[in-house]
């Protein structure tokens, strides 16, 4: 009896012996299949990488290169391994393709890639900014306002077209809108001058120029301007003074000729003072200086910001 339950139990013993082989057999095979699924994912994945990192630097070459269409469709290949989803390297992918699109002036195009970028990040003002330039060449100001991004370089784009029509007061109304929105400054500052220049009121636009030198510096067209102003200051107290010495002497003339009768001295000076007049009063300041007369041709317009 006793020998019949050893025996029992031996084959019990036996049996769970193999299930366990079996068990750590089956465990080992599946961790052999995960091992190499995982490195055939392994490279699958640095494969694909790989490629679209290739294709992205590829992308890169051709716009540097200037290949504007080969560059787009370059990074439109490294697009296609991102199944929709946008990420850091996607994101990357579409600002070149964005500013490949805006250089081949497709400004439909840009501003669709741009709008997907705002679309993943709708408070980043990068992107907010490339899609108002965009609208800003599609003559679509009032979009580009409205995104609130590059407001003062509107508004002296807007200004400058105003000054060009003749528009001055509107062109200075825009630009103080241009100031209050805090960039392109500078622009608005030079055209702000131009525009009291050319309506005549050179003491304003020398008192705006020597201002915008004093913070911006001075080029070539700053310093013609101020030498022009400057002149016509000079002019306008010189022109004055004449007028004045001319109206003494018209009024001694008259004196003298009242004390004469119809001596013929007395009608030489008054010939004499006419034509002194005469010539003040066809003569324009700025030539007399020697300087341009017109303050239009003198003006630089500064259309960017």
């Amino acid at each position: 009896m006793e020998d019949e339950r050893a025996r029992i139990r031996a084959r019990e013993r036996k049996k769970r012996r193999r299930r366990q082989r079996k068990i750590l057999f089956a465990a080992l095979v599946l961790f052999v299949l995960l091992l190499i699924g995982g490195s055939v994912y392994g490279f699958m994945r640095y494969d694909r990488e790989k490629k679209r990192q290739g294709l992205l630097r590829e992308g890169i070459e051709l716009l540097d290169k200037g290949s504007y269409e080969e560059a787009v469709a370059r990074l439109d290949e490294a697009l296609e391994w991102s199944k929709g989803k946008i990420g850091d390297f996607e994101t990357n992918v579409l600002l070149y393709r964005a500013d490949a699109e805006y250089r081949l002036k497709s400004y439909d195009a840009a501003l669709n890639t741009y709008q997907l970028l705002c679309e993943s990040d709708e408070e980043n003002r990068e992107y907010k900014k490339g899609a108002a330039q965009c609208m800003v060449q599609k003559g679509d100001y009032d979009g580009a306002l409205a995104l609130g991004v590059i407001d003062g370089y509107i508004y002296n784009l807007k200004a400058v077209e105003k000054i060009r029509d003749g528009a001055y007061d509107e062109a200075l109304e825009l630009i103080a809108k241009g100031k209050a929105a805090g960039d392109a400054g500078q622009d608005l500052a030079f055209n702000e001058a131009v525009a009291w220049e050319n309506k005549g009121d050179f003491a304003q636009a020398l008192k705006l120029f020597e201002a915008y030198a004093a913070q911006y510096g001075t080029d070539e067209n700053v310093e013609r301007e101020l030498a022009f102003l400057r002149s016509r200051q000079g002019n306008a107290d010189e022109s004055n003074a004449q007028e004045m010495a001319g109206f003494e002497e018209e009024s001694g003339a008259g004196e003298e000729e009242g004390s004469e009768g119809e001596s013929g001295t007395g009608g030489e000076e008054g010939t004499g003072n006419e034509g002194s007049a005469e010539t003040q009063g066809s003569s324009d300041p700025g030539e007399a200086a020697g300087e341009e007369s017109s303050p239009e041709s003198e003006s630089q317009i500064q259309a960017v910001g």
